[in-house]
């Protein structure tokens, strides 16, 4: 009998690896389409992550991106310093909260052909049956953090 190949295994099985190689490529091709707007597609995120669901704190910001604390923080500084986010004062005098200012929803609305193209190319690529998975599941990777019961 013969004895099981561990590398073979985790090639042929490895969930994350197929997840990063896709990030990779949704990444490469969003960031492509961005070239010359002067912000990332993870800073994108980071815009309308603030301006749908209102002023955020950086945790929970971070909670909601799935992104640790210290990469949000090199995404958002040149946000704030572009001055397409701003700090408002939060529960306490230590606290603050992220709030996308009418300069950052006039960038993202700026943004939004790219952004098209970019989507079509995606779908292009991928194809609407496989992209309506890669959405089921991460609607239900964002169910299960907003209700981990």
């Amino acid at each position: 009998m013969a004895k099981p190949d561990p590398v073979a295994e985790i090639a042929e099985g490895c969930i994350a690896v197929r997840v990063r190689l896709l990030n990779r490529l949704v990444t490469a091709v969003c960031d492509s389409g961005l070239r010359g707007h002067g912000v990332s597609v993870a800073q994108v995120n980071v815009l309308v992550a603030v301006g749908h669901s209102g002023p955020l704190a950086p945790t929970d910001l971070a909670a909601a991106l799935v992104m640790d604390k210290s990469t949000l923080s090199r995404d958002v500084a040149p946000l704030l310093k572009a001055g397409w986010l701003k700090k408002v004062p939060g529960a306490d005098k230590r606290s603050h909260k992220l709030e996308l200012t009418t300069a950052g929803r006039e960038k993202v609305a700026a943004l939004l052909p790219a952004w098209r193209a970019a989507q079509k190319a995606l779908r292009d690529r991928l194809g609407d049956v496989y992209l309506a998975g890669v959405f089921a599941i991460a609607d239900r990777v964002w169910a299960d953090l907003r209700d981990p019961n």
